[in-house]
């Protein structure tokens, strides 16, 4: 009697291999292209039947093949093709060189800046208060070798905010249900200097 074994089955959008492992068979799915495997079990009780014979299963937990071959959605890679390209642009803004200290962004820059980061702040109306005049890049008043992106208000007060909380805020908003383990896994604390 073996305990393992491996029988592949066709599907048209992807390869399946069925991995029986007594007394309950796992199968792993590969869609075209993708690398990484679906695990889908095919039967929840353990009453000893043979891993073939489709009788024993319960109907509702058999699914058909052609749900199996749906589309997998890697939400970890739909966040990032979002997140990236903001972050590499912040980026750029603030290391680039083309902006100095108190420069003020390009109107396309700022438009970018107002519509795609801040409205994810957490404290965006604390941060716009009266509104805003423009945007512009300096070093931070703490963190003297910091970079970072300022708003200067209507009324002429300067108030600094963070591109990180702004790309998390965007992440909770959008993704809720995977923006927690998406953030602990990218997003590190940083160590504190003594």
């Amino acid at each position: 009697m073996s305990l393992a074994s491996l029988s592949s089955s066709p599907c048209f959008r992807c390869r399946a291999y069925t991995f029986s492992f007594s007394p309950s068979p796992l199968r792993l799915y590969f869609p075209r292209g993708d690398k990484k495997p679906r695990v889908r079990s095919l039967r929840a009780e353990s009453d000893g039947a043979r891993t073939g014979n489709t009788q024993s299963y319960g109907s509702e937990l058999l699914r058909e093949e052609e749900e199996s071959s749906e589309e997998f959605v890697d939400w970890e890679d739909k966040i990032l093709e979002v997140t990236v390209p903001l972050v590499g642009f912040v980026r750029m803004i603030l290391h680039s060189g083309k902006y100095a200290n108190r420069d003020r962004l390009s109107p396309e820059h700022e438009r970018t800046v107002v519509e795609m980061l801040l409205p994810y702040h957490p404290e965006v109306d604390k941060k716009i208060g009266c509104g805003i005049d423009y945007i512009m890049v300096g070093h931070h008043p703490e963190f003297e070798n910091s970079r970072c992106l300022f708003i200067v208000q209507k009324d002429g007060q300067v108030v600094d905010f963070s591109y990180w909380k702004c790309i998390k805020g965007l992440i909770k908003q959008k993704y809720p249900l995977y923006a927690d383990s998406f953030i602990l896994r990218h997003f590190r604390k940083r160590r504190q200097l003594r």
